[in-house]
């Protein structure tokens, strides 16, 4: 007993005398910190224009879109759908939706919380997912939140027909447990090192609710885009977006909302 007491004791003056805290404990190693430096280097040069002009290109194309919307109760049962297939004709000045096909079942059911909801679960317009992906100053970037979340590549995988990186910012337990975001996926295309597709999940809590949301956004070239561009480069347009949300209360239990859109068939049309 003697020699136990006499072993921790000698352990916490060797803690003290080397001035070892909580947070120094906390704080990530030479490897980790090396890793996420150069990380933070590759993000800082990764061109964000592909993501961005994406949606604002789409004023110059004709396409087809595709959308489901579904809603989940708190055990996974599909409680209501909604399916239609979009052709979409002319420019920005002059929209011709034609719906090609439409399926629905069931009621949704949003209650109060229809606020939370994303927009493009009833708007039959597209919804540019940019801003909720792509922030000016993102928190998990912060110099005083690094050490709240892990940085790491992982592998490559292929996104359209383009091998591209993935970038992967996921939050630590317990040390990211105040923070919004939870995880982040960048997809950089080797080619280009344009993003070309951007995951985030989040959480955010209110005062009766909680909120679990994901958001995914892949983009691709336009059809001829090389040749047609105004600035004689690649026209990125939306291939694929999809945004799904859980939203817990103490008094309705919890349901889930999904939907997805993907847009084919661009076709460049004349202004006006």
């Amino acid at each position: 007993m003697r020699s136990l007491l006499f072993s921790v004791l000698m352990a916490s003056i060797v803690l003290l005398s080397t001035g070892c805290t909580r947070s120094d404990m906390d704080s990530v190693g030479p490897v980790e910190e090396a890793e996420r430096d150069s990380i933070l280097v590759f993000l800082d040069q990764v061109g964000q224009e592909a993501m961005r002009s994406a949606f604002p290109n789409m004023e110059d194309y004709a396409f087809r879109r595709y959308l489901r919307t579904e809603q989940f109760d708190g055990d996974d049962f599909l409680l209501a759908f909604t399916e239609h297939l979009i052709d979409v004709e002319g420019d920005s000045t002059n929209r011709r939706m034609r719906v090609t096909r439409a399926d629905s079942g069931g009621a949704f059911d949003f209650g109060f919380f229809n606020q939370f909801v994303s927009e493009n679960v009833e708007d039959p317009d597209p919804v540019d997912l940019v801003p909720f992906l792509i922030e000016d100053d993102p928190a998990y970037l912060s110099p005083r939140n690094l050490d709240k979340y892990s940085f790491r590549m992982a592998g490559d995988t292929l996104m359209w027909d383009r091998s591209a990186l993935i970038v992967e910012v996921r939050a630590k337990p317990e040390l990211a447990d105040g923070e919004n975001i939870r995880r982040v996926r960048y997809y950089v295309d080797e080619s280009s090192n344009q993003l070309v597709a951007m995951f985030l999940e989040r959480i955010d809590l209110g005062l009766l609710f909680r909120e679990e949301s994901t958001f995914y956004m892949h983009v691709r070239p336009a059809p001829g885009s090389s040749i047609s561009s105004r600035e004689g480069g690649v026209v990125y347009v939306p291939y694929n977006t999809r945004f799904q949300t859980e939203i817990s209360t103490p008094f309705k239990g919890s349901y889930r909302i999904r939907t997805v859109s993907t847009y084919t068939d661009h076709r460049r049309v004349p202004r006006g």
